[in-house]
């Protein structure tokens, strides 16, 4: 009659840690209820099962290096092997393992105590838990430094249109007096013509004179309107936006835009009949002189700039194309980035574009851009309408 599975000591039966015995082929010979709960299986249903078999898939290659490394070299300690859980991770186990007879004459054993390694898997999760809070609070901070970024370079651009305001608006104000004595003496010679021409014997120059005058009248004229235009432009908005005419303030936009124009450079408009556009009239006027502004600098030596505006759907499209030098995909991908320009160091710092952007979302619109490499750029600046 052969002698049944070795008893384990009253003391190794209540230990808190798995322990366990096995055999030289690795098959286990007792066990305490920590190791069945460990293993999920009574005692005994797992007297005589290979260990190897008890562990995760990826382990029991390495379980089996364990019962072999005992065997050979008499211990082995903290050798890791993962245990299967239902519905949860694998449960890492720690094994510390000595080669062990029970008896003087009985058959080479070995013994096992593990130490599962649960707080580590705790630890684990919370590292996990703890990068991810970590990873979602670094987007927050870089989403709000990129709005921080945006909000300063409106402000100094802001600053900056404030100021150039108040500057043209001055300048105007001090145009308008000499303005007015040039007009009231050209009325002036207007009336005392006739008596002059009376006096002047040669028709060729009485002709001249009339000529002249007309003229200058005609260009007092122009200068009045670049000047009505500045301080239309110049002066602030009202707090609240209404319903405007975008035809006519693009048109005294325009009008400005041609004074920054060189000699090869054509400005054509196409205005399409629009209904009144709710909007900060001022605010609208910045945004499509930046736009004129662009579209004259990337024509080098002579070009043409249309702005055509219509109606689409429920929203006023303002078109500004240009046959400049046009951008690639790499810069258009860019435009509207704070401080991002595609002009040579010193001539713009790139805001421009960007306080656009925002002017046009706050007013519920669109700014959209398409360009060709040596072609030309096209602006369609959307607002909707009502």
């Amino acid at each position: 009659m052969s002698p049944g599975p070795p008893q384990l000591d009253p003391a190794l039966v209540q230990a808190s840690l798995p322990f366990l015995t096995l055999d030289a082929g690795g098959h286990l010979l007792a066990l305490n209820p920590a190791a069945a709960t460990l293993f999920g299986r009574p005692a005994s249903e797992l007297v005589g099962t290979a260990f190897p078999t008890l562990v995760d898939p990826f382990s029991r290659e390495k379980a089996a290096l364990l019962i072999a490394r005992v065997l050979a070299e008499g211990s082995a300690s903290d050798w890791e092997l993962n245990h299967p859980r239902p519905a949860a991770p694998p449960l890492p186990v720690s094994y510390t393992a000595w080669r062990w007879s029970p008896a003087p004459d009985a058959p080479v054993a070995i013994a096992a105590f593990g130490q599962p390694l649960s707080a580590a898997i705790s630890l684990a999760a919370q590292l996990a838990t703890t990068n991810q809070q970590l990873e979602g609070a670094l987007l927050q901070l870089e989403r709000a430094h990129a709005e921080l970024k945006a909000a300063q370079a409106q402000l100094v651009r802001s600053e900056k249109l404030r100021a150039l305001g108040q500057l043209v608006a001055g300048v105007a104000h001090e145009l308008n007096t000499p303005l007015g004595f040039v007009a009231g003496n050209l009325q002036f010679l207007a009336e005392q013509l006739p008596v002059l021409a009376a006096a002047c014997p040669d028709p060729q120059l009485r002709a001249e004179a009339v000529e002249a005058l007309a003229d200058s009248r005609e260009g007092l004229e122009r200068i009045s309107s670049v000047v009505r235009d500045l301080r239309s432009f110049a002066r602030p908005d009202s707090p609240t936006v209404h319903a405007a005419d975008l035809n006519a303030s693009l048109a005294a936009t325009v009008r400005i835009a041609r004074t920054l124009c060189p000699p090869g450079v054509i400005i054509s408009e196409h205005y399409g009949p629009l209904p009144p556009v709710v909007c900060a009239p001022g605010q609208i006027n910045q945004v499509v002189l930046n736009l004129l502004t662009n579209a004259v600098q990337a024509i080098s030596d002579s070009g043409s700039v249309t702005v055509t505006t219509a109606l689409e759907g429920d929203e006023a499209l303002v078109t500004i194309s240009d046959t400049g030098v046009g951008m690639d995909e790499a810069t258009l991908a860019r435009l509207g980035e704070p401080f991002f320009t595609t002009r040579p160091v010193g001539a713009g710092i790139g805001l421009g574009l960007a306080v656009s952007l925002g002017i046009v979302e706050r007013h519920g619109g669109r700014l959209e851009f398409s360009s060709t490499p040596g072609q030309g750029t096209t602006a369609c600046l959307r607002l909707p309408v009502g």
